[in-house]
């Protein structure tokens, strides 16, 4: 049994170790509109974005790590979380570092996965744009969300 407790302990940056394996396990519970080959083919973009994200903050556990987010220009670039601890806390605990830390306002959110829509609408975010597809031009819809103002974490 996983246990849900702890906090974000400072100086969990910088780390990539094993972050595309937790990416690849997150992805593949949380998105059940990509298929194996889907996964595989975003690898490469994946790895850059970790590399390039201005703050990565990566959340370890046991040794591993247990959820990582990256963040740049006031913009929650990617998050994810070890499905053995969704619903655990850690993500909406980065999202609010995020906020807090960062002052960001903004997350995209492929329209195909409602559990991350409905996670970031209970943070305080709301729709505010729709794009046909993703940054590599792929054919996932993409939900462009903002931090609407006043809004509780």
């Amino acid at each position: 049994m996983i246990r849900c407790s702890g906090s974000i302990p400072e100086g969990t940056t910088g780390s990539s170790g094993g972050v595309v394996a937790l990416w690849r396990e997150s992805v593949a519970r949380s998105h059940a509109f990509l298929t194996d080959e889907d996964i595989e083919r975003l690898v490469p973009a994946v790895r850059a974005a970790i590399v390039g994200a201005a703050r990565l903050t990566v959340v370890e556990r046991a040794g591993r790590p247990a959820a990582f987010m990256g963040v740049g220009a006031e913009k929650i670039e990617m998050l994810f979380v070890d499905p053995a601890l969704f619903g655990c806390g850690l993500g909406r605990r980065l999202v609010g570092m995020a906020v807090e830390r960062w002052n960001v306002g903004s997350v995209d959110v492929n329209e195909q996965n409602p559990a991350a829509r409905a996670f970031y609408e209970r943070m305080g975010f709301r729709v505010a744009g729709r794009s046909g597809s993703d940054a590599q031009g792929n054919d996932f819809p993409i939900l462009h969300m903002r931090l609407a103002a006043g809004e509780e974490r």
